[in-house]
């Protein structure tokens, strides 16, 4: 587990809980619950300077690769799920100015992978 340090203790404690919980149930929610997190996750570590970008891409990169494991099981994603990944990684591709910085080659990468798995 990342420790985010500072006052990221409560994020990261359900960042922790969020990937115990099974991400393959669609009928859990998890994956909404997960992008949610990543959102709180990415004003609180981002709002660090340049050096939060890092572990929040790591996070979403381990989404992702949760959700790969989950469509090779054969349980895809549901329009809803599809959607707000879509709207979440479009959201973030835009947040270009500090502190976000997500103009950075390797944000853009990990945005551009989230968006082209949600979209088939």
């Amino acid at each position: 587990m990342l420790n985010f340090g500072g006052n990221g203790g409560g994020v990261q404690m359900e960042m922790a809980n969020l990937k115990a919980a099974p991400m393959l149930n669609p009928n859990y929610g998890m994956a909404i619950k997960y992008l949610d997190c990543l959102n709180r996750l990415a004003d609180f570590l981002c709002g660090r300077g340049p050096n939060g970008l890092a572990p929040w891409l790591m996070e979403v990169q381990w989404f992702t690769t949760s959700l790969q494991k989950r469509t090779y099981n054969r349980i895809p994603l549901t329009p809803v799920e599809r959607q707000s990944i879509i709207s979440f990684a479009s959201y973030w591709r835009r947040r270009t100015e500090p502190p976000y910085l997500m103009g950075r080659p390797e944000a853009q990468l990990v945005l551009i992978a989230l968006t082209e798995f949600a979209m088939h």
